[in-house]
């Protein structure tokens, strides 16, 4: 782990993250939990250059399970590429800067997918967790690596104040000070979280988090997953697939999305899991999260870009 500066001399990453499309309570998998802070998400699939110029294959959208109970429904979600506003600063060259600087292995697939926070009440917190799934890339000593862009809405640089952020050690939770404009370089292997602010010592702060996919050609699968994870609660979805003649406990998806969108429905088809996998030519066979429609939309993904 360690703690790098942001070089933002007029404010174009700080005022980039502001215009990021910021939504709250987007239900995530069993439903009933949204994220406690505002989200979003952005990464197709796209490969960039240090320079910020984007190239290569993209997913136009990606699917997870509906709901962890119900998954024989699939949330489908548009993908977005990394903000151009973004990529015209310098910002990808110098979060892969860090990483080289780290000892990590870096390329055009480093840092291509952004999960994004913005803690803007006094209780907004991150649960613990790690970020160590096998979709991630093991780009230092068979670790995920990712780096962590903190920014205050303040701008301050004071060190008054700051994100309650912490991490697990010889199971203790120990605090880290992440100042204004600060880039944290971290395994994905290590829990962390962010607790609630003290009273009356809360300070707004943006978070992004660049993570790295295992690589297209190396997995298609892990790489779909990984892009597919943001729909979980960090995007808002367009269409659901239900069960033709589907049950009435299927409705508490487009419930529990009403206040944020009207889902267009639509419905499982008859392929199966493993006449996908064979069309899609790979023999990693992905957990129940992807569901057999995710699959088919991954499908549609290659077969519409061929």
């Amino acid at each position: 782990m360690k703690l790098y500066s942001l070089s933002d001399p007029d404010h174009s990453i700080l005022e980039a993250v502001r215009n990021l499309d910021w939504h709250r309570n987007i239900p995530g998998g069993w439903l009933k939990y949204g994220p406690p802070r505002e989200v979003c998400a952005y990464g197709d699939g796209s490969l960039y250059t240090d320079k910020g110029k984007r190239y290569g294959p993209k997913y136009k959208e990606t699917a997870w399970a509906g709901a962890i109970p119900l998954n024989r429904s699939t949330l489908v979600v548009k993908t977005d590429p990394l903000p151009k506003d973004l990529m015209a600063t310098d910002l990808m060259s110098q979060l892969r800067d860090c990483l080289r600087d780290y000892g990590a292995e870096v390329d055009d697939s480093s840092c291509t997918g952004m999960w994004c926070n913005f803690y803007t009440q006094e209780g907004d917190n991150i649960a613990p967790h790690k970020d160590d799934e096998n979709y991630y890339q093991r780009n230092y000593k068979k670790q995920p690596l990712f780096v962590s862009l903190t920014l205050y809405e303040d701008e301050s640089e004071s060190l008054e104040n700051l994100a309650r952020f912490q991490i697990k050690e010889n199971d203790r939770w120990r605090g880290i000070n992440l100042p204004h404009a600060s880039l944290l370089v971290m395994s994905g292997s290590i829990e962390h979280r962010v607790i609630k602010a003290n009273k009356n010592k809360f300070r707004k702060r943006y978070n992004i988090t660049f993570r790295t996919p295992v690589k297209r050609e190396d997995d298609l699968i892990k790489n779909y997953r990984f892009f597919s994870n943001f729909g979980r609660y960090y995007k808002i979805p367009y269409k659901l697939y239900l069960p033709r003649n589907y049950e009435d406990k299927y409705n508490q998806i487009l419930d529990s999305f009403e206040h944020l969108v009207e889902l267009k429905i639509a419905y499982n088809n008859d392929f199966t899991r493993d006449q996908l996998l064979e069309l899609l030519e790979t023999k990693t066979r992905p957990p129940s999260t992807t569901t057999t429609m995710a699959l088919y939309v991954l499908y549609k993904n290659i077969k519409i870009s061929k």
